[in-house]
């Protein structure tokens, strides 16, 4: 549904302490502003209403009722032989409903700078992630590189996530619905100004579930995105259910930091074990053991509703004539099987799959990387071949 009686407008918006204006449809509440993790951006940060339908899936599944059932439903998802997700389909179904997104609209830091600003990308972080895979930490962010380079980016944590709304996990956070949530954000931000300029471009970029979002909404709202730059998803999915299993997934309320008491037991997390997270995401010893810890510390949750629903929304998109970047940890468990070279360049199978029609395709698989290519030592290497890809087709 359209979200003109969602969005109040609200003029000249102060984005930055240092004065720039920004002029966007969005009522945030509890306004904050800051700057990234080295300062290159200066961020507005709050949260936002959402109000959107879809049809989503009736999932004949309910949330675990402890830990035993949890782990018969993963071997039961496993077992040979066994469509799991269409012997747990039970039609469509309906939805719709009114969330709160916790969101980060970010621009350059310098003011000369963000009045140049065309082009803003939207981001989409993965599951058991959140907001602030983009903004990790000094050295390990992709807002400031974006910010440096003379880009916006508007960051946020999807419905069931961080800081936002936790609904239905299996009814309601589903694949569907997030699409349509994206949409209705993406078609604020085309109409948004910093300062007297209005965004020209709106550039969809995702890491791994965040990339197959951005496949679902070109598949369906194809004008949404003037490019699109994919991390962390390969055509492949053999090692996704091994790395499911190497999560070791408990009910996120379980878990012994506390930090999700309260919450639906269908909300999962991986275990508490630092191994659990290093398998399936990390290229020992290719990374910085403090960001790890930090990562495994602050690691978020996943739900079945969009596990079991991402296949029914996403699909090659032959009509999608954009430039497409894709990226990928060269030894990345999750979609390679840790060798994203074997037996070809599975990040460029992967395009050429899913958008031939692309006018200009680009990839770079990041050597010494696993699956969280943005806390790897070699992070920069990957920002800077996505944003030299942006440059070099004039966005």
């Amino acid at each position: 549904m359209g979200i003109g009686a969602t969005f109040l407008r609200l003029a000249c918006l102060v984005a930055v302490a240092r004065g720039l204006q920004l002029d966007t449809a969005f009522v945030l509440s509890q306004p904050t502003t800051g700057l990234s993790a080295t300062g290159k951006a200066a961020c507005l940060r709050g949260k936002i209403n959402v109000t959107a339908s879809a049809t989503n899936t009736k999932l004949l599944v309910k949330s675990p009722t402890g830990q035993p059932d949890l782990t018969q439903t993963i071997v039961d998802m496993a077992t040979v032989g066994v469509d799991y997700a269409a012997m747990v389909n039970g039609g469509p179904r309906q939805v719709f409903g009114t969330y709160h997104l916790y969101v980060e609209l970010c621009v350059p830091a310098d003011p000369v700078a963000a009045r140049k600003v065309q082009t803003l990308q939207f981001l989409n972080h993965g599951g058991t992630l959140d907001h602030t895979y983009w903004d990790f930490a000094a050295g390990y962010s992709y807002v400031d590189a974006a910010a440096a380079a003379g880009y916006a980016t508007f960051n946020y944590d999807r419905l069931g996530y961080g800081l936002s709304d936790h609904p239905d996990p299996n009814q309601v956070v589903q694949a569907a619905l997030q699409r349509e949530i994206a949409h209705q954000i993406v078609g604020v931000l085309r109409k948004a100004k910093i300062g007297k300029n209005r965004i020209k471009n709106v550039v969809g970029v995702g890491h791994s579930a965040g990339s197959a979002l951005i496949i679902a909404t070109v598949g369906k709202y194809p004008a949404d995105f003037d490019a699109l730059i994919f991390t962390g998803i390969s055509a492949s999915v053999q090692g996704v259910m091994i790395a499911q299993f190497a999560f070791n997934l408990v009910p996120a309320s379980l878990d012994p930091s506390c930090r999700f008491n309260g919450l639906d037991k269908g909300y999962l997390t991986q275990g508490a074990v630092a191994q659990d997270f290093q398998f399936p995401f990390y290229h020992y010893p290719d990374f910085d053991p403090k960001i790890f810890r930090k990562q495994f510390d602050t690691r978020q949750t996943t739900v079945f509703g969009e596990l079991l629903t991402f296949s029914s929304v996403v699909a090659p998109q032959p009509a999608y004539t954009g430039p497409v970047d894709v990226v990928l940890g060269q030894e990345d468990y999750v979609f390679c099987q840790a060798n994203c070279s074997y037996p070809t360049d599975q990040a460029q199978t992967f395009v050429n799959a899913l958008f031939p029609a692309s006018r200009s395709k680009s990839t770079f698989l990041q050597p010494k990387s696993g699956h969280l290519m943005a806390q790897h030592y070699t992070a920069r290497d990957g920002f800077e071949h996505s944003l030299q890809f942006l440059q070099s087709n004039a966005l």
